[in-house]
């Protein structure tokens, strides 16, 4: 899903955010006091696409400015976890 909003323009996420917000506020609205909602994830969903949004539209303001380098990935190497001690310490 970021990958699509990483496709669209300045104004077109401007868009999006609105209108996700819109649509977080109207059904806020039927949970909170008629209680007709029929799907309350409706809201945490558009919250995660509004904060999806915001992200790739200031990864683009940060790209414009030269203050933001991509880095790809190395190849076939994992992070590394951190190791952890079960035991007494000595």
């Amino acid at each position: 899903m970021k990958d699509d909003f990483k496709s669209l323009t300045p104004e077109d996420l401007k868009k999006e955010i609105l209108s996700s917000s819109e649509e977080v506020r109207k059904a806020r609205f039927q949970f909170g006091v008629t209680r007709s909602l029929e799907n309350p994830k409706v809201i945490r969903n558009h919250k995660k696409r509004i904060a999806q949004a915001l992200t790739v539209l200031r990864e683009k303001e940060l790209t414009a400015k030269g203050k933001l380098k991509q880095i790809a990935p190395k190849a076939g190497s994992a992070p590394k976890a951190a190791k952890t001690s079960k035991g007494k310490k000595k």
